[in-house]
């Protein structure tokens, strides 16, 4: 995921469990409606008194929201590791994989189409990697992080790419990764087409 948003998931944690349901699903049937507002100002302003939260925070949940529907309209789930690795809370996983089965899926095709694409795939033609550690003084031993530093190169239009990781953002990319490899080595299964 190299376009991601330096947003924080766990903006989903703040609203209320009771109302969460409702307002993901709102979210999936304003996206699948193509709109791009979900809510008017009136029910943002009943939102803000009844979940006593900001309009930012309301703006930044939608977001979320957003983007999380989007992939599991691309990729036909929720990513439940993804979640859980932003911080978002175990119950609020649940909610969320939860509207996704009763209401997502059958929108899923219809918020597929509407998505934008914002630029064309892109071949990854080389990768490198190299392992980066700040020296410092011996007062300072043990404080320095190491950190992954790969480099990418694409197709000819880009020259390359250098994404820098720390360990548990790696470990993290090696999980997700090993997801995906399983789901590539999985047989297939029939289409219900």
């Amino acid at each position: 995921m190299l376009l991601c948003r330096l947003q924080s998931y766990a903006a989903l944690n703040a609203i209320a469990r009771d109302k969460l349901g409702q307002v993901l699903s709102r979210v999936l049937d304003k996206m699948a409606a193509n709109e791009v507002e979900v809510f008017t100002v009136d029910e943002k302003d009943q939102l803000k008194a009844m979940l006593a939260l900001s309009d930012a925070q309301i703006d930044e949940t939608v977001a979320v929201a957003k983007e999380v529907f989007q992939d599991a309209a691309a990729f036909g789930q929720v990513d439940h590791n993804l979640l859980l690795s932003r911080g978002v809370d175990t119950d609020v996983v649940s909610a969320v994989e939860k509207t996704w089965r009763k209401r997502g899926r059958s929108l899923a095709a219809k918020i597929a189409a509407l998505q934008t694409v914002e630029m064309p795939a892109l071949t990854l033609q080389k990768t490198d990697w190299r392992l980066h550690l700040e020296m410092g003084s011996s007062r300072r031993s043990g404080q320095s992080q190491p950190t992954a530093i790969f480099q990418l190169e694409l197709e000819e239009e880009m020259k390359g790419l250098d994404v820098e990781l720390s360990h548990s953002e790696l470990r993290a990319l090696f999980l997700q990764l090993n997801a995906i490899q399983a789901e590539l080595d999985a047989p297939p299964t029939p289409s219900a087409a």
